[in-house]
């Protein structure tokens, strides 16, 4: 067997062009791969911001149905200082509202102008005047308890 210098040119012709050709599919398929981890990791990373808001609204709100029933008594107090002149009482209401108020629990102020994201009308369809009927409640600034109106001209 001859060694012909012409064969073993091509032949190492050959493996070169075949080495470089899997050199360009490995760094193709490693900037893929490297691609795709990043967007997992962005995408990991949204996760965990979303996660973390979603526990702090969580937190923030999770005892709202207790707050609903505390709105509840808070209501017959204030029926019951009416009728009855009490400053037992009244230091009772004010400990309600200080109470409600910790909790970013505010009462909404029934002005002059209707507002149909705060108030929700039990009497009346049309009138300049708004009566509150039952006090509305906002907690952390979201609607929590809207204040019952009634309209009248």
């Amino acid at each position: 067997m001859t060694n012909n210098p012409n064969q073993n040119n091509t032949n190492q012709a050959n493996v070169v062009s075949d080495s470089s050709a899997e050199l360009d599919i490995c760094k193709k398929q490693a900037e893929e791969y490297l691609n795709n981890w990043k967007r997992e990791r962005a995408d990991f990373v949204n996760y965990k911001k979303d996660e973390t808001k979603r526990m702090s609204e969580f937190i923030k709100f999770g005892n709202e149905s207790l707050i609903l029933e505390l709105l509840d008594t808070t209501d017959n107090l204030y029926l019951a200082a009416k009728e009855i002149k009490n400053d037992g009482l009244s230091q009772v209401i004010k400990k309600f509202e200080d109470l409600l108020k910790k909790y970013g629990v505010e009462k909404i102020e029934v002005t002059s102008t209707f507002d149909p994201m705060l108030h929700e009308v039990v009497e009346g369809t049309e009138g300049d005047k708004i009566e509150e009927v039952r006090a509305g409640y906002t907690m952390h600034g979201r609607v929590i308890r809207p204040a019952r109106v009634r309209l009248t001209k």
